[in-house]
C-alpha cells in the first residue's frame, strides 16, 4: 500500500489556533455539556488508518466512508435519535466523520508495523477492504444469537456476527477544516454491530 505520511503533532499548532480551538471547545460544552471530550487531531481528505493500542481504526469523511450508502438503511435506532437530538441544538460542527475498527488479523495486520509509526493516508479502495462489507442489520445479529442460544449452534457464526466498534466524530476547528488542520473531534455516537 502506497500512502503519504500524515504525521505531525496537532500540539504544536500555533498559539492562536490553539486558542480559538478551546473556545470552539468551550462553546461546543456549554450548548451540550453530555458530548464526551474531544479529540485534537488533523482533518484530512483522504482516508486514515491509524492504531489506536493495538486495534486499527479507518477513520474519513462520511462522503468518503466505505460503507456510506448501505450504512443509511442500518445505522441502529438509538444512534440516528442521538443524532437528530444533536442536530437540533444546532453545534457549531463543521464535518462528520466515521471510524470504522478493523479486524488486526484480517486485511489490516500487513499494515501493522507502518502504523506503529503514526497514521498514515490510504486509497478509498484500501479503506474498504480494511473496513470490509457492511454488516447485517443489528437486529438480524441478535436474531442470530437468539437462534444460536435457543439450538445451541455453532460459536463461530456468532463471533462473525459480533463487528467491530463504528464511531461518528462531529469535527470543528476556527476555519473550514483543510487536510492537516488541527481540529476537534467530538465523539457523537458509537455502536457495536
Amino acid at each position: 500500500m502506497q500512502t503519504l505520511d500524515i504525521r505531525r503533532d496537532p500540539a504544536l499548532a500555533d498559539t492562536a489556533a490553539v486558542h480559538q480551538l478551546a473556545e470552539l471547545a468551550t462553546d461546543v460544552r456549554q450548548r451540550c455539556p453530555d458530548l464526551a471530550e474531544p479529540l485534537l487531531a488533523l482533518w484530512s481528505v483522504d482516508p486514515v488508518v491509524v492504531l489506536d493500542g493495538n486495534r486499527p481504526w479507518v477513520i474519513t469523511s462520511v462522503e468518503r466512508d466505505p460503507q456510506a450508502r448501505a450504512v443509511r438503511g442500518v445505522l441502529p435506532g438509538p444512534q440516528r435519535r442521538q443524532l437528530k437530538r444533536l442536530a437540533a441544538l444546532e453545534l457549531p460542527i463543521q464535518r462528520l466523520a466515521v471510524a470504522h475498527e478493523c479486524d488486526p488479523t484480517g486485511a489490516a495486520a500487513e499494515l501493522l508495523p507502518q502504523l506503529r509509526t503514526g497514521p498514515r493516508t490510504c486509497s478509498p479502495e484500501v479503506a474498504r477492504a480494511l473496513v470490509g462489507p457492511v454488516p447485517p442489520h443489528p437486529g438480524v445479529a441478535r436474531a442470530a444469537r437468539w437462534m444460536d442460544a435457543v439450538v445451541g449452534g455453532a460459536r463461530r457464526a456468532i463471533a462473525e456476527l459480533d463487528l467491530l466498534d463504528p464511531i461518528i466524530f462531529g469535527v470543528v476547528a476556527p476555519t473550514p477544516p483543510a487536510h492537516g488542520q488541527p481540529c476537534l473531534w467530538f465523539p457523537l455516537c458509537a455502536w457495536r454491530w
